[in-house]
């Protein structure tokens, strides 16, 4: 829903005369084998809205997931190696595109997540409880959660994490090192910190904090080549921000209907089959079956794992996280993809020589004893 409402505002500022630019294109991935993927109906009703169609990139056609690190591509930091798809560079070329509008933010701005707790903590804090028992009433219903539950998960943004746990979605991964986890624990878990019961209202306190995520992973990305265009972000637009956080919550999140304000502002502009629809895509399937598929690869990777010899990872912990995904058993697949990934990017700086390190094991696991980074690039 986020890039698809991007692309019919576009085109309505456009039809305005109210852009510089004389049109925009649309480029869209779908995988008919994914089953919690299907994007084709959806982009197909944008593209018959606007009477002409995009580019389509079948994700299915595209091959074997690689996780060996490129060694004719130098990475400086972790992402900034990777090629973009054959299909994309197509597309872009083709076209003559030099900017990418992304859809990033779009769930965190406009209430995509489907919590009340930001809503109740407001009524917490501000004293309201005549309408705190009724909106917990309302939730409880919605989410067929006991309404003390509800009212505990606003409790705790209060509350210090020592005191009350930290849940287990913003636990660190099982496999990371205990060292590794006490050293960076604050970044590992987002650098939150409590909310304050007095002065600016629990919603804003989290906006801004959820902002900072936002900027922290916008500025991890590294610059597109291949072709060489921008990207631009149009839900962390500061005007959309600023009017986003001073719309009260209920407006935002109803029982029942995540992003109610934005659903009901784009009737007429969105077709109606997307903004009726009940839960937006996700891909679960795909890297799991990439990890059977790669089995043999995955066991000998992890007897030599440079992020296990740097103190990071657990190899043991994190070769039976793998066997876990495998056999479809419940695991993190966006946390497996990741801890792959900087695997593969500690593995790339091995092997251009810029990175050694001298690690002993102990009781417990493995543990470094000195690490040094080289900076020449000779």
């Amino acid at each position: 829903m986020d890039s698809s409402s991007i692309v019919c505002m576009a085109d309505a500022v456009i039809a305005r005369g109210a852009a510089e630019t004389p049109r925009l294109d649309t480029l869209s991935y779908y995988n008919d084998s994914e089953p919690n993927w299907n994007e084709r109906p959806y982009f197909t009703k944008v593209e018959e809205k606007r009477g002409r169609a995009g580019c389509h990139v079948d994700v299915s056609a595209e091959g074997k997931q690689k996780f060996e690190p490129e060694n004719d591509r130098f990475a400086v930091t972790l992402g900034s190696g990777g090629r973009s798809s054959e299909q994309f560079v197509a597309c872009m070329t083709s076209q003559g595109n030099r900017v990418v509008l992304s859809g990033i933010g779009g769930d965190e701005v406009m209430g995509g997540v489907p919590t009340p707790a930001p809503e109740l903590e407001d009524l917490l804090s501000r004293g309201h409880f005549r309408m705190l028992a009724h909106q917990l009433k309302v939730w409880a219903l919605n989410k067929r959660k006991p309404w003390f539950h509800l009212l505990f998960e606003a409790v705790r943004g209060f509350v210090p994490a020592a005191l009350v746990g930290v849940p287990k979605y913003k636990r660190p991964a099982p496999w990371l090192n205990m060292g590794f986890v006490k050293r960076n624990r604050r970044a590992l878990q987002g650098y939150e910190s409590r909310l304050k019961l007095f002065g600016p209202l629990p919603t804003f306190q989290e906006n801004v904090s959820t902002l900072e995520v936002l900027q922290r992973q916008v500025a991890c990305s590294a610059l597109p080549t291949e072709p060489a265009h921008e990207k631009r972000y149009p839900y962390l637009d500061r005007g959309l921000l600023e009017f986003m956080y001073a719309v009260p919550r209920e407006q935002l999140v109803r029982p029942g209907q995540r992003r109610s304000l934005m659903r009901r502002a784009l009737v007429g502009i969105v077709p109606d089959e997307l903004l009726n629809r009940k839960r937006k895509a996700y891909v679960a399937r795909a890297p799991l079956v990439a990890i059977s598929a790669e089995w043999t690869y995955f066991t000998e990777m992890t007897q030599r794992m440079v992020s296990s010899s740097l103190g990071i990872v657990e190899a043991k912990k994190f070769l039976e996280a793998l066997q876990k995904a495998r056999l479809g058993q419940e695991v993190s697949a966006v946390t497996i993809m990741r801890t792959l990934g900087i695997e593969s990017w500690l593995q790339g700086l091995r092997n251009y020589k810029l990175l050694s390190a001298a690690a002993s094991q102990e009781s417990g696991g493995a543990a470094v004893r000195h690490t040094r980074w080289k900076t020449q690039l000779n």
